[in-house]
């Protein structure tokens, strides 16, 4: 799909999750790239102050993705729409609201006739006993494909840009703490992206028709464990190597209360996230590239 259409007005794509850490960014990238924009935010005063909010190019839409026949209208006149929602932040229910919300949106999306949905997910071997937070992400997945809209898959792992929850806390760890006693999953590897490769798959797999109904795996070129990772950012912050001591009583639990009093993220945040660690997220193929 080409960001014109044959008459030359611009395609018009919608964004669900618009005030959230890769939906302020996407948005942007997608009018620079000749779309129309129609944000789908619960807040939309929150991107009031955006540079792009009073772009005529953009619409912002109430929405809280809860009333099936309000999203369907929402969703209306959108060629493609971006799924970036979730909710995790919630409670320990996040997993069955992703549930629901998802199989309303296929549903809308599919009463609304747009053409594809594009969705980021992430990396995670099955056989590993995922997560909850990685298992209810593949689950996400699942079942916006089962219905008859068309589902693209970005499949990734810790997205390194400021404002990433997962980089963020890696950031606060590095910076505070010169010893740091962890969990075992320190030694676990994964194959980070940058923030900009990331919107840039995002933009570009719309003009890739072959992208349209796939499940593709991107990352950065390194394989690095969280203890190296910890120790790229010591380096990068200018500070000393860090006394990284793994340990085997660390639980979730206790790990995310510890991230919580080291870092500014929330305990409920915090617990998914340390809980998706132990799993190892690397890429099997380039194929997206």
């Amino acid at each position: 799909m080409t960001a014109e259409s044959s008459d030359g007005t611009a395609y018009k794509v919608a964004v669900t999750g618009a005030t959230g850490y890769i939906g302020t960014r996407l948005v942007p990238r997608l009018v620079a790239a000749g779309y129309a924009v129609r944000c789908l935010a619960r807040s939309p005063r929150k991107l009031a102050d955006r540079p792009w909010y009073a772009d005529p190019r953009v619409e912002v839409v109430a929405s809280d993705l809860g009333d099936e026949s309000s999203l369907t209208d929402e969703l209306r006149g959108c060629a493609a729409a971006f799924y970036l929602v979730h909710s995790m932040q919630s409670g320990s229910d996040y997993a069955a609201k992703d549930r629901e919300m998802a199989r309303r949106f296929a549903r809308a999306a599919a009463a609304a006739g747009v053409g594809r949905i594009i969705y980021l997910g992430g990396l995670g071997e099955p056989d590993q006993r995922l997560s909850a937070h990685l298992a209810s992400r593949r689950e996400v997945e699942r079942l916006l494909a089962d219905g008859p809209v068309p589902v693209t898959t970005l499949r990734a792992a810790m997205i390194v840009g400021s404002g990433s929850a997962s980089f963020e806390i890696l950031r606060y760890l590095a910076e505070r703490l010169p010893i740091l006693i962890t969990p075992r999953w320190v030694r676990t590897e994964c194959q980070p992206i940058s923030i900009n490769d990331v919107l840039h798959y995002l933009v570009q797999c719309l003009t890739v028709p072959e992208t349209s109904g796939r499940t593709l795996e991107i990352g950065g070129p390194d394989v690095v464990s969280y203890h190296q990772l910890l120790q790229i950012m010591a380096e990068e912050r200018g500070l000393p190597r860090r006394l990284i001591i793994p340990v085997p009583v660390l639980t979730p639990r206790l790990s995310s209360w510890w991230i919580h009093l080291v870092t500014p993220v929330s305990a409920q945040m915090a617990r998914p996230l340390a809980e998706g660690l132990r799993n190892r997220v690397v890429l099997h193929d380039d194929e997206a590239a």
